[in-house]
């Protein structure tokens, strides 16, 4: 139950001093975190791990006192004020969870410490080669793994042009893995798993086939050991997580008594599927909701395609109509209506048979999860890096339907709906702020192709080279833009459901 303000007192600020005087009906961790080791090194640390993996640990180490305790890295130069916030208080963070009726709060503790990658580079190499280490994670976003329309790692990229060779401080994952991999085989130390835990298709294969591509450039040498001593088992994570706002930071201080100065706010709904593929052991996953699983591909298609999908498709089309939060989105019955014919007519076809998955109830606890009030994520957030997103999420359904002659439509919508929220400029000629890693290319050519669906689909990095000259799916587009440009995006998504 949410405490009424006015029976808190000043809020307590975080550290492991002050936990005994939280209150009671706020969970704290109950074991002894300076008996434990770190277990798991993970890479970039943000909300969405420490709503996520950060909280199944906390909730294992309650269970078993195991050394499976997480060393935290922030991998860019802007993570050293959130990270400096973290160990201002022992590396205790607060998590708001919200449900549609409540809210409650608990206090992760699996988080032992933290390092800012750019600052202190070789200490993360070190962790990295530490033999306590069995686990390294990522949470560094699809764009994160610099990959091409093949699949490729972008050797073109300058970033990665300059990785390669191994010169300086590294800036990106591969860097630090190949010096932490290399240090761990010259010390002969034993294996360690890498876990995936981005929204990627068969995230562990690609993450394997990309480290291996850098290592081939950087240091070849290095390969036969990988290829003998590391694992990288495939998952599929979800939880909806937004930006933690001065909002969430008042609602814990004034409604919860907890001075927090970098918590997360998630909805109460939470899965996590692994495949059992841990070469240097693991924690028993299974004791705490994590479905251990052989093949992750089903459960991953039916997450990246229905969940991610979704979002990207009706993120851009609410931002046209003038909605900034998701759940006042929801509330309309257009964008509520055009979500689930998504869903149903254009994407569960593609999908594989879903052991223990009713896909109706799955989509329907999608549509009640995305109009959750308490949680108001904001639209601009699920608009961000379309051009990765809708790679993975968007395009392989359209490639099948299309293969199949079944219906497109509302993916074509969804596409069109992009192009024009790409133009930068809303209907009301206010500027859209376009944060993609394409941006510049996209909004250019969208200013010079509006109307023209050819502009966005010649992008072979998101689309390939096949749907370019498709004439079915130009042909929607094209009628779907120009429905944009002169009826705007509420009169054309009524016309469309009509």
């Amino acid at each position: 139950m949410i405490p009424n303000a006015k029976n808190i007192a000043a809020p307590i600020g975080l550290s492991e001093k002050t936990l005994s005087q939280l209150p009671d009906y706020i969970q704290k961790p109950t074991y002894d975190r300076n008996a434990l080791s770190c277990g798991v090194l993970h890479m970039s640390v943000g909300g969405f791990h420490r709503s996520h993996q950060a909280m199944y640990l906390d909730d294992y180490l309650g269970q078993a006192q195991e050394n499976w305790m997480i060393c935290g890295v922030g991998l860019m130069p802007q993570d050293l004020q959130n990270l400096e916030a973290l160990k201002k208080q022992d590396c205790l963070y607060s998590v708001l969870m919200r449900s549609p009726t409540e809210d409650s709060v608990r206090v992760v503790g699996s988080m032992k410490k933290v390092l800012h990658a750019p600052s202190q580079a070789q200490d993360v190499i070190d962790q990295i080669a530490n033999p306590d280490i069995k686990i390294v994670s990522l949470t560094v976003t699809e764009k994160g793994y610099y990959y091409n329309d093949k699949r490729a790692l972008d050797l073109t990229n300058p970033v990665i042009h300059d990785e390669v060779k191994l010169q300086g401080a590294p800036k990106t994952f591969y860097g630090y893995l190949v010096h932490g991999l290399r240090k761990r085989r010259n010390n002969n130390v034993g294996p360690v798993t890498i876990m995936c835990c981005d929204n990627l298709p068969g995230n562990g294969h690609i993450t394997e086939k990309l480290l291996k591509q850098f290592v081939s450039e950087a240091d070849a040498s290095l390969l036969s050991w990988i290829n003998t001593n590391v694992s990288f088992p495939n998952g599929m994570v979800d939880r909806i997580t937004p930006v933690t706002t001065q909002v969430v930071k008042d609602t814990l201080a004034n409604n919860f008594g907890v001075d927090d100065n970098w918590p997360v706010v998630c909805e109460d709904y939470i899965q996590w599927v692994l495949e059992d593929k841990f070469i240097a052991g693991r924690p028993q996953f299974e004791n705490v909701g994590i479905q251990m699983v052989e093949e992750v591909e089903p459960y991953e298609k039916m997450k990246v395609r229905l969940l991610n999908g979704s979002h990207s498709a009706l993120s851009y089309i609410s931002y046209l109509m003038g909605y900034r939060a998701v759940d006042k989105a929801m509330a309309d019955p257009l964008i509520a209506t055009f979500v689930r014919r998504y869903m149903d007519e254009n994407i569960t076809g593609t999908l594989s048979p879903v052991p223990g998955i009713d896909l109706t109830a799955y989509k329907d606890k999608l549509i009640s999860r995305f109009a959750n009030p308490s949680i108001s994520d904001q639209v601009q957030r699920l608009a961000e890096d379309g051009s990765q997103k809708i790679r993975n999420a968007i395009v392989p359904p359209l490639e099948f339907q299309l293969e199949n002659n079944r219906s497109i439509k509302w993916i074509a919508l969804a596409l069109a709906g992009w192009w024009r929220y790409l133009r930068a400029v809303d209907e009301a000629t206010q500027p859209i702020e376009v944060k993609d890693p394409m941006k510049d290319a996209l909004t250019a050519k969208a200013s010079l192709h509006e109307r023209d669906p050819i502009g966005l689909l010649s992008f072979q990095e998101i689309f390939g080279n096949k749907l370019m000259g498709n004439t079915h799916l130009i042909a929607e587009m094209s009628a779907f833009l120009d429905d944009f440009y002169t009826i705007g995006a509420r009169k054309t998504l009524e016309k469309a459901l009509k």
